[in-house]
């Protein structure tokens, strides 16, 4: 049986390797482009590229981590565990797709008021746009591969030393919060808000961080309900590439889309963060409900 102690050095370890690279590649190519290379038109082909590679740090460190202290690939959640949880794998991207869709409403409540609600949504072409956004979801799949290099390092292997050492609610909170900052050099590279907005990068940082611990809610509970790390990683697959801004640029009305495009993505993620919000609240009270569950089974069996 591991000690604490193991748990914790494994985690730190863990830790080191999935934050480091990204603290030293960006600041080098910001000081490069001499400016943050997210808002580069000459940095595009550049950033695209560490942001792909910086979605398979986090699995590479749980490789590594998991090798050089030896503990083996038991419990690393590679499993499909299909048959049963078919509902879990159906809601990684429903879900998703109903927070894109309440991200639009609140949006054009908060931000497009004058227009009516007919008006926010182009009327010509709409076989062309609705099959470009199916496209779009089946592009997506491209984006897994990434996605998964996330998940199985956050879910698959942070989550569950963080769960060991301070139990599943206090674990989604940390957990969240870490994945946050490991954005912290990409928010201050400009990915996700830009720059141009205030309390730049500290508010955008901040903004992460809290999105973050409502999704790490969602995808923790997906992860734990399969044990398996596919869920969360086509959730996030579905989150980085159908979301709401690429839903409005194919959807939007030109006037819609004016209005939108005036409002910087600081502002707009109070909308985003919304129906997160609802998603992760709910995960984190079924999350508790299970442990409780869990705790008074174990306690019936003691007795």
């Amino acid at each position: 049986m591991n000690s604490k102690k193991d748990t914790v050095k494994r985690l730190v370890i863990y830790l080191l390797i999935a934050f480091i690279p990204f603290w030293i590649i960006l600041p080098v190519l910001n000081s490069l482009y001499n400016e943050p290379i997210y808002t580069s038109e000459k940095a595009v082909p550049v950033a695209y590229a560490v942001g792909v590679f910086g979605m398979l740090i986090p699995s590479i460190a749980h490789l590594i981590t998991r090798l050089i202290t030896k503990e083996g690939f038991k419990n690393s959640y590679l499993g499909l565990n299909f048959k049963g949880n078919e509902k879990y794998y159906v809601a990684s991207v429903i879900v998703k797709l109903l927070e894109v869709f309440a991200f639009v409403i609140l949006v054009w409540l908060c931000f497009a008021k004058d227009l009516h609600f007919s008006e926010i949504f182009a009327s010509d072409e709409a076989v062309k746009r609705i099959c470009g956004y199916i496209l779009t979801i089946f592009a997506s799949i491209i984006v897994f591969f990434p996605a998964f290099g996330e998940e199985w390092g956050w879910r698959g292997y942070m989550m569950p030393k963080l769960t060991e050492l301070m139990g599943k609610p206090l674990a989604i909170i940390a957990g969240g919060i870490l994945w946050g900052l490991w954005h912290a050099p990409l928010t201050i590279s400009g990915h996700n808000f830009g720059t141009d907005y205030k309390f730049f990068p500290w508010l955008g940082i901040l903004l992460m961080c809290v999105f973050c611990i409502f999704m790490n809610a969602f995808l923790t509970l997906l992860t734990e309900k399969t044990k398996s790390i596919y869920p969360a990683s086509f959730c996030h697959m579905v989150n980085n590439n159908c979301g709401g801004m690429i839903f409005i640029s194919l959807f939007g009305s030109e006037a819609f889309i004016e209005k939108i495009s005036s409002v910087n993505a600081v502002t707009l993620m109070p909308c985003m963060m919304g129906t997160s919000v609802i998603v992760g609240t709910i995960s984190f009270i079924l999350i508790i409900r299970d442990e409780k569950t869990k705790k008074n089974t174990e306690t019936a069996s003691k007795l």
